[in-house]
């Protein structure tokens, strides 16, 4: 069903709670934001599918400094819900949603590859979009990263190959 009204809307987001979804906020007219943890994703997700969220349209992750943040970006019948879970830098793990929606494989693959955060359970995890001899451990969007260092660890591969 697709509410039009802003106050439909609004209870709508309210009533993601239900599912296990918190801090649900109706950020603007068909877009919503919400928070899970780790621990509580394939549930809520599982749950939220069978409430119509059966589209994934992306999956991002956030360098905050002090953690990171994958998210979720799930649509359902014209409204966008982005679902947040964050993630400890000193375990950068998130359990795969692929059994729940296959189309996130490689959404998956690409957040493990340039964020290094590893989605367990993943059917196959090979990196996607990196060369097979781009330094293991360096993950090049994460904040810690400039450009002159991935340019000094790309000239040492480079280096190493020559040798």
């Amino acid at each position: 069903m697709v509410y039009v009204s802003l106050e439909e809307q609004e209870k709508f987001v309210a009533g993601l709670e239900e599912l296990g979804v918190r801090e649900p906020t109706l950020h603007r007219v068909n877009y919503g934001f919400g928070r899970v943890s780790r621990e509580e994703l394939l549930e809520v997700v599982e749950r939220l599918k069978e409430a119509g969220f059966r589209h994934i349209t992306t999956i991002s992750a956030v360098d905050m400094e002090e953690h990171f943040e994958v998210v979720y970006h799930l649509r359902r019948e014209g409204f966008s819900l982005s679902l947040k879970v964050e993630v400890p830098k000193d375990d950068p793990k998130v359990p795969s949603i692929t059994g729940i929606h296959p189309g996130a494989t490689l959404y998956e693959r690409e957040v493990n590859e340039l964020m290094g955060i590893f989605p367990e359970g993943h059917p196959n995890p090979a990196r996607l979009l990196l060369d097979y001899d781009w330094p293991e451990g360096v993950y090049p969007l994460r904040k810690e990263e400039t450009v002159e260092s991935l340019r000094e660890k790309a000239d040492a591969v480079l280096r190493d190959l020559d040798e």
